[in-house]
């Protein structure tokens, strides 16, 4: 089977949930005799638009480029950003760019032939794209399925409209088939496609990992006592982690943590680190590949994820499966993973004392630590396998052709 998987964005830097799923799950679908493709917009002006990776090959569809000038706005400072805005983007630069990807996705499709389209959190860009060509009667022997991935957000478009972007994905819905990655992303989906009759078109599909690259390793040096590697954004409740470290600090002097990842509130983050003189307390390793997620994990004793809106959690069951105990919230998508006590530990978001409390309670006890880490390896065993959501995904392609073979379309 031949499944082409379109993004409206993929971060360059490789960072976010649905880089890391599409990475693992490309892998596994070709050890299942499957051949995957990427498509995603050209994240640069200077872009490959062609590039074979060892699951898939990727590829960059230019547009009129508005992808890439997205990049270029939010490496600018907020200062900046006012400024530049005018130079970036006219009011008509999604109009255009999906008329440039209408005819670049079509000719795609007819070298890749593909059996299935499955699109991942395509709010804006591809779900239009693919309506057009829907409309147009191009793609309707091929069976559209979309992950998606987040929870709602506020959007401004190019001509200054502002939305959010399950306004624009119901809108703009040509897909045959919804999968939401919690049943809380579910519920928010078919509140917003009530209007347009198509909450009969949403099911749960929650994300998994692969077992055998997260594990537990045996004998492996601890290296850290607690560890986040996710976005910085305040989303992420990573502005409570200077307060956090500078109670820890009262009783637990020597305690180390690891940070990695990127974004808009890194600077802050790091200042505010700095000036609570909690600073050389945390390894801060930037952006790391994906391949070495694993190991970071496993050299820590304590996973943080206090996130305090979370569509999922992708991270917590890498955690999980690594047997690391994990401390995060009870809501969201976290709450349906995590069963407070037993295989992990679940606070209120937005709170210090809670978070401290948590990990506290964990670092002084080696055996709750354990009995939670191995609990937690044993529940994403039973529910996100990543062996057993690819067979289910393939069941959802094979049903959904059938259904168009069956209609005669």
């Amino acid at each position: 089977m031949r499944i082409l998987h379109l993004c409206d964005s993929l971060n360059p830097a490789g960072l976010g949930g649905y880089e890391a799923i599409l990475h693992y799950l490309s892998a596994e679908l070709v050890s299942e005799g499957h051949e995957s493709y990427v498509v995603t917009q050209a994240p640069a002006r200077d872009f490959s638009d062609r590039i074979v990776r060892s699951h898939y090959t990727l590829f960059h569809l230019p547009g009129n480029l508005l992808e890439a000038r997205k990049w270029e706005f939010y490496a600018l400072s907020e200062d900046e950003r006012s400024v530049a805005a005018e130079q970036l983007f006219t009011p008509d630069d999604l109009e255009q760019n999906v008329s440039l990807l209408v005819e670049q996705l079509a000719r795609l499709l007819l070298d890749v032939k593909p059996e299935v389209i499955h699109a991942h959190s395509s709010y804006v860009v591809f779900n239009r794209v693919l309506e057009t060509l829907q409309q147009a009667g191009e793609t309707t022997d091929i069976p559209m399925v979309v992950s998606i991935h987040g929870l709602p957000k506020p959007l401004i478009l190019p001509n200054g409209t502002k939305t959010t972007d399950y306004a624009q994905f119901a809108s703009h819905m040509p897909f045959d088939l919804v999968l939401a990655v919690s049943e809380n992303v579910a519920e928010a989906l078919r509140e917003h496609l009530s209007p347009e009759n198509l909450t009969d078109r949403v099911t749960t599909l929650q994300n998994a990992v692969n077992l055998s690259v997260f594990s537990p390793k045996s004998g492996i040096h601890k290296q850290w006592d607690v560890a986040f590697l996710g976005r910085l954004e305040t989303m992420k409740a990573v502005d409570l982690f200077p307060e956090m470290l500078l109670q820890l600090k009262q009783h637990l002097p020597g305690l180390r943590m690891l940070m990695t990842g990127d974004g808009s509130y890194k600077d802050r983050l790091l200042q505010d680190l700095e000036e609570k003189g909690v600073l050389e307390m945390v390894d801060y390793l930037g952006v790391v590949e994906t391949e070495k997620v694993p190991d970071l994990i496993n050299r820590s004793r304590v996973f943080l994820y206090p996130s305090r809106r979370e569509p999922f959690g992708l991270s917590i069951i890498e955690a999980m499966a690594c047997g690391v105990p994990v401390v995060t919230t009870n809501v969201y998508g976290p709450g349906e993973i995590v069963t407070h006590g037993h295989d992990g530990l679940a606070i209120p978001p937005g709170e210090v004392s809670p978070l401290v409390e948590a990990v506290r309670n964990l670092l002084s006890d080696e055996e709750l630590q354990s009995e939670l880490g191995n609990n937690a390896r044993k529940t994403v065993e039973k529910h996100y396998d990543l062996k057993e959501h690819t067979k289910k995904l393939l069941d959802i392609y094979r049903s959904q052709i059938e259904k168009k073979r069956g209609s005669g379309t």
